[in-house]
């Protein structure tokens, strides 16, 4: 008789593989298959939600079957999808269909940054601090010091002007900005901003925005949770 972990691992294989078109039992072949459109929708939905703007350069159908190759080639090693899909932009390098769009893994990786400083761990801000033990150290002792950088902030640097391409693919945009793919690369610092400057651009985007209504309604709905002014 089969362990748990072998008929877990069995059924793993079952959800991942494709359909049968023969099967001993066909009302198992139908019950996994049901089993098996769902998890395949939790994984397009998953990764949609981290790389919308990837999902719109290709379209939907491209999309979703570039997911499913994915989960073939990495399958979630963690039940919780919200951190799944880190490689996805190395899956893409790879993958034929997408080997006429480039630019398309970087554009990637710019979605994974955000998506990681987005969750990232909150971190006192102290810019004060901060001169003031710079301005204390020698300046022989400079190059040895070592700075640590917010725990939201991701580098990257790409070939394409791939901040251009994800600005212009935003949900209020058109989409169809004229980009050319060699003008230029980019050296991109990503990082979660404060709620001060997520005010700014509220404001700045309908000036009507009104800031006590909002907090009230995501107090209330569970979004915040605590508060702190530094």
């Amino acid at each position: 008789m089969p362990s748990l972990r072998e008929t877990q691992l069995e059924f793993a294989a079952a959800l991942s593989a494709p359909a049968a078109t023969e099967a001993d039992d066909a009302d198992l072949e139908v019950r996994v298959a049901i089993y098996r459109a769902n998890g395949r929708s939790n994984y397009r939905n998953a990764l949609a939600a981290s790389y919308p703007v990837v999902r719109r350069l290709t379209g939907a159908l491209f999309f979703d079957a570039a997911v499913d190759a994915f989960v073939v080639a990495h399958p979630p090693v963690s039940g919780d999808l919200n951190v799944y899909g880190e490689h996805f932009a190395v899956f893409l390098e790879r993958y034929a269909p997408a080997a006429d769009l480039p630019y398309l893994p970087d554009v990637a990786r710019l979605e994974w940054a955000i998506d990681e400083a987005n969750r990232a761990a909150d971190a006192p801000r102290v810019p004060d601090a901060v001169l003031a033990a710079l301005s204390s150290v020698a300046p022989e002792r400079l190059p040895n010091v070592r700075l640590a950088l917010d725990p939201s902030c991701r580098l990257l640097r790409s070939r394409y002007p791939i901040l251009r391409i994800w600005r212009a693919n935003q949900p209020d945009r058109a989409g169809d900005e004229r980009i050319v793919l060699d003008e230029g690369g980019v050296a991109l610092v990503v990082r979660r901003d404060t709620l001060g400057a997520a005010i700014e651009a509220a404001v700045a985007k309908d000036p009507s925005f009104d800031l006590g209504a909002s907090l009230r309604a995501h107090i209330a709905a569970g979004t915040i949770a605590t508060a702190a002014a530094d």
